[in-house]
């Protein structure tokens, strides 16, 4: 029996960056769902963006949706006669796992981003780093390097902007307007091209940044990356990131995910409206803003706000 899951690109990746902690339940919910599919006829190499083609049109793909879960639900309920509490962590494993292959590029598209679960409610984890604890990472990566301070800049760019891992290392100088505090976000992003926007004091110290004899050591274009000193890889983003935090003493792993989360909840609770958190993070639709910050207002109180202004 072939594991078009378990011997997949996915789990491989998942299974090396994800805390051990987290993987009984997930890996046991993973197998069954690999022998679901090979009940639905799959085989060979698992391609989530390219997972189920036409039949009328050959050659042609779709990435994974959510009617494939639904039909796995439905799987679980009459095979195994699977409980509500079954069928919630089930549903929470595969978010889970689709989630964390989203927010690190191995997917195109999250089936599981918008998809209900019903059979309990529990919480949503806030992943956001506190105040405190930015300014703690930031004092740290000050002291590290008090003269270049790249690490600095760059955690400090990503709490302010919101921006992805790969639109951060997709962002070159050229799209950074001094004057009006711009930032044009066209390379690395999911969805169409936006603007986010850079605070006074920010600004200036990217100015300070890209005038540093170190930066142009670096510097091999006319129009190099903003951020190219470690590289331009997302896992050596992510590694910066982990081992600043890490260094300033979070205990928890830190993911540039976190950072972005961060930057809602910083941006909420300065009192920014929540359309305007949604234009910054680039997202499609407000559902998804909302997921990102912690419940600081009621929704329906959001909701009416929403109504007042149209």
């Amino acid at each position: 029996m072939s594991n078009l899951i378990i011997d997949s690109k996915y789990f491989s990746f998942w299974f090396e960056h994800v805390p051990i902690t987290h993987k009984e339940i997930v890996v046991r919910v993973l197998k069954k769902f690999e022998k679901f599919l090979e009940i639905q006829g799959f085989e060979g190499e698992l391609n989530f963006d390219e997972f189920h083609g036409s039949r009328k049109k050959p050659g042609t793909y779709l990435p994974i949706q959510e009617t494939v879960i639904d039909k796995f639900v439905e799987y679980l309920r009459g095979n195994y006669g699977a409980s509500t509490y079954v069928l919630y962590n089930t549903i929470v494993s595969l978010k889970n796992f689709f989630g964390f292959l989203y927010d690190n590029e191995m997917i195109s598209n999250h089936p599981m981003q918008d998809y209900p679960n019903p059979y309990y409610y529990r919480p949503v984890k806030n992943t956001a780093l506190t105040k405190d604890e930015c300014m703690q990472v930031l004092y740290y990566a000050l002291k590290k390097d008090p003269f270049y301070r790249y690490e600095f800049l760059l955690f400090w760019f990503m709490i302010v902007t919101g921006l992805r891992n790969s639109e951060v290392r997709m962002l070159r100088r050229s799209k950074v307007n001094f004057d009006s505090r711009r930032v044009l976000v066209n390379e690395g992003q999911k969805n169409a091209s936006r603007v986010a926007y850079l605070t006074p004091a920010l600004a200036e110290e990217i100015k300070r940044f890209i005038q540093h004899p170190q930066y142009a050591l670096s510097d091999s274009n006319e129009d190099e990356f903003l951020f190219n000193q470690q590289g331009n890889s997302a896992n050596s983003l992510r590694k910066v990131i982990r081992e600043l935090c890490a260094g300033a003493g979070i205990t928890r792993t830190i993911t540039p995910h976190d950072l972005r989360r961060t930057a809602a909840y910083l941006m909420q609770t300065g009192g920014m409206h929540i359309i305007e958190v949604q234009k910054q993070l680039g997202h499609k639709i407000l559902a998804t803003t909302l997921r990102y910050t912690p419940p600081l207002k009621n929704l329906a109180q959001i909701l009416i706000e929403l109504d007042s202004d149209e």
